[in-house]
């Protein structure tokens, strides 16, 4: 069984003010889609990976690729949409439908591998496995500005990535036409697949401005991590 992990990547930075994508926005000195696979590579449990680039843009992934081997990466291009870019990948990856897609945001750049791991082998055991969190705010439901119902919270799981599955259940989700799904598990939950969760370290966060890439910043500091 060989785990891919796929990373779309076809985004913008235009919240940092870059007009290039996301994911090679840098961190202390390195692009996020850097740290991130090196992260993965780090679990051990991540044989090789495939990132899903924006058209134009591949000359500005090679460079950044460049001298990286801590596993085999390669580059395909991406779609319009998110699930397009997975979609893409995984074609691109001609990973066999028990081998293990390990879907992964390079806007995640912190995970722990050993989290990676954990996820990996729940997905290895199970079929599919997300990494994420349980909600700790109040949760409101709203309506006309008006708050109408203060939401339980001892079930809720919020999502995050890796999310790991066999490639024989994504295959079979998009052969079915699923679409507009918010993440890459709800194909499966609508086609009854039971996914587990994982509780992952809570720096796994999703830098999504500005002042996210500062916190970031200050925890690799403190990590001692280049």
């Amino acid at each position: 069984m060989t785990v891919v992990a796929l990373i779309p990547a076809a985004g913008l930075g235009a919240r940092f003010h870059d007009a290039g994508p996301k994911a090679l926005v840098r961190l202390a000195g390195k692009p996020f889609l850097i740290h991130a696979l090196e992260r993965l590579a780090a679990s051990g449990r991540v044989d090789r990976a495939v990132v899903a680039v924006s058209p134009g843009s591949e000359a500005a992934f090679a460079e950044a690729l460049a001298g990286f081997a801590a596993m085999p990466v390669e580059t395909t291009q991406g779609g319009e949409t998110r699930r397009d870019s997975v979609v893409a990948a995984w074609r691109a990856s001609a990973a066999g439908d028990d081998d293990l897609l390990c879907i992964h945001d390079a806007a995640r750049p912190l995970v722990d591998p050993a989290d990676v791991a954990a996820v990996v082998a729940a997905a290895a055991e199970h079929g599919a496995a997300l990494a994420g969190s349980p909600v700790t705010d109040t949760v409101k439901r709203v309506k006309d500005g008006v708050v109408v119902e203060t939401v339980p919270r001892h079930d809720l799981f919020a999502a995050a990535t890796p999310q790991v599955m066999r490639a024989g259940l994504l295959r079979e989700a998009v052969d079915a036409g699923l679409a507009d799904a918010t993440d890459d598990v709800e194909l499966l939950e609508r086609r009854g697949v039971v996914v587990r969760t994982v509780v992952t370290s809570r720096w796994n966060v999703k830098i999504t401005y500005p002042e996210d890439l500062a916190r970031a910043e200050a925890w690799l500091a403190a990590e001692g991590r280049p």
